[in-house]
């Protein structure tokens, strides 16, 4: 059984010995959204969910041996000395902490020195900076934490009564030296963080514990063993087969991200992307982040086609030029990530005219995506080399998109048979850590199609994207102007 602990939901797959995805389960979950740029969730939301799920399996009569886990990065759990749960988890999209970020990097000697000590900067969404949060001000809570999780491990510990980390999700703490792979105990120390609170680190193959003798009675299981499993985003990478160096993934969900595997651990230190450990043993990648990928897509089908398919809108494509007729789509809808880390960039499309039709606006935004994803793969490109590219999510559904990525980024795009997400990863690790190798659980995973460049446009390409770059310089402070403006 694959879990993955997500956002909006639990989902699980059975998998067997083959690969074969045998039965799905899903649990929606609800967000909390107390104040504006805060998000919590319940984590007894997840352990409800997880329950659920594992009821379900052992009513449809399946016997599950191994169970792997994937789960949301950066989140924070705080347990009391009874182990109980003190306060709603701070999820990685909530943006409260910006203040603990700037005053905890200042105090460690800037962002050069952090990210030389770590391979990160210390971010909003990471754990660390959620702790000081707590601490400065919910003082009473803080006192309380004798233990910190995050949502994937609090599931665990609910299932086996063992505490820990694996080295893909600790990776994204900021209290995590992702070089030697072990806590950051200088971070810890000049920050005045007791290192106690936080969980010895497992491998993600390794068995953390044995199912709850009282949940495997009640589900009629026996000996089910819990395999550690590991950060989303990673476990993804290693459920499409992006294992080893050289391997990307470019994953095109509401937010868009580029993973490059690599064997190196050098940081970059402008923090544009992040350095984290991957699931396997001596292997990391670089990764960088859009925020409004699919969203950009999804947001404009809304708007100006709501009741036209995506076939149609793809049909529709085929008809506009590379270059959209003069215009361009910044994706920058709710801000960006990578690589400008820039909350007040907004969405524009530029050049538009009266001789440019629907399908020119639809091209423009697939590009403007495309463009966004490219920032991420070119800076990864310059720190670890790329061979392979295999592109996932919702938008690999699309043939158009893909084939503009192939183009901007110069290479082959592989389509895989089976897309299943954190929860394939999952259990393929669950597989491994019964016994399985990583080359025979690597077996599953199939190429359906592979998508060629389209060598006529890669040169016009490499000119419409330095345009595209340069419009967000052009516009860097405006956005930042009218941001204050509409504060005031």
């Amino acid at each position: 059984l694959g879990i993955d602990i997500g956002t909006t939901s639990v989902k699980a797959l059975v998998v067997n010995e083959k690969g074969e995805v045998l039965e799905r389960f899903s649990y929606n979950l609800k967000t909390l959204i107390p104040k504006p740029t805060w998000s919590e969730q319940n984590p007894e939301d997840w352990w409800r969910g997880t329950l659920e799920i594992l009821e379900a399996a052992s009513k449809k009569g399946y016997s599950i041996d191994y169970i792997g886990f994937s789960g949301q990065m950066h989140s924070l759990v705080v347990l009391d000395e009874r182990d109980k749960v003190i306060r709603p988890a701070i999820l990685w999209s909530d943006q409260r902490t910006s203040e603990e970020c700037k005053e905890a990097t200042e105090l460690l000697g800037g962002e050069e020195k952090v990210i030389s000590e770590i391979g990160n900067p210390i971010l909003e969404g990471f754990t660390l900076s959620k702790i000081l949060w707590i601490r400065k001000h919910e003082p009473r809570n803080y006192e309380k934490i004798k233990t910190v999780l995050l949502p994937k491990d609090y599931v665990l510990f609910k299932l086996t009564g063992e505490k820990g980390i694996d080295w893909s999700d600790a990776s994204g703490t900021a209290c995590y030296d992702v070089f030697k792979r072990k806590w950051a105990e200088n971070i810890l120390k000049s920050l005045e963080i007791d290192s106690s609170i936080l969980p010895p680190i497992y491998s993600s193959t390794s068995i953390r514990g044995i199912l709850n003798e009282k949940i495997a009675s009640s589900l009629g299981w026996e000996g089910t063993k819990i395999v550690s499993g590991g950060a989303d985003n990673a476990v993804a990478a290693f459920g499409v087969g992006v294992c080893s160096p050289g391997d990307c993934m470019v994953s095109i969900g509401t937010s868009g991200t580029v993973l490059g595997v690599t064997s190196s651990v050098k940081p970059d230190y402008e923090g544009k992307i992040h350095l984290f450990n991957h699931v396997l043993d001596g292997i990391s990648y670089y990764m960088g982040v859009m925020l409004s990928a699919a969203n950009s897509l999804d947001w404009l089908k809304n708007k100006i086609a709501p009741n036209t398919s995506w076939e149609e809108i793809e049909t529709m494509i085929k008809h506009a030029p590379a270059g959209s007729h003069g215009m361009i789509f910044l994706p920058y809808l709710n801000g960006e990530r990578t690589p400008h880390r820039d909350p007040d960039a907004r969405g524009v499309l530029f050049g538009i005219s009266s001789m440019d039709g629907t399908e020119d606006i639809f091209r423009a935004v697939f590009e403007g995506v495309s463009f966004g994803l490219r920032d991420s793969f070119e800076l990864i490109k310059e720190e670890t080399k790329i061979s392979r590219l295999r592109v996932v999510g919702g938008g690999a559904a699309s043939a158009t998109l893909c084939e503009i990525i192939a183009t901007n980024f110069k290479m082959p795009v592989e389509i895989l048979e089976m897309d299943e997400g954190g929860a394939y990863g999952a259990a393929m690790l669950a597989a491994v850590g019964s016994g399985m190798s990583v080359d025979e659980v690597q077996k599953w995973v199939k190429v359906k199609r592979i998508i060629e460049p389209k060598k006529d446009e890669i040169d016009f390409y490499d000119q419409w994207y330095e345009h595209y770059k340069k419009l967000y310089f052009d516009l860097k402070n405006r956005f930042k102007e009218v941001a204050s403006a509409m504060r005031l």
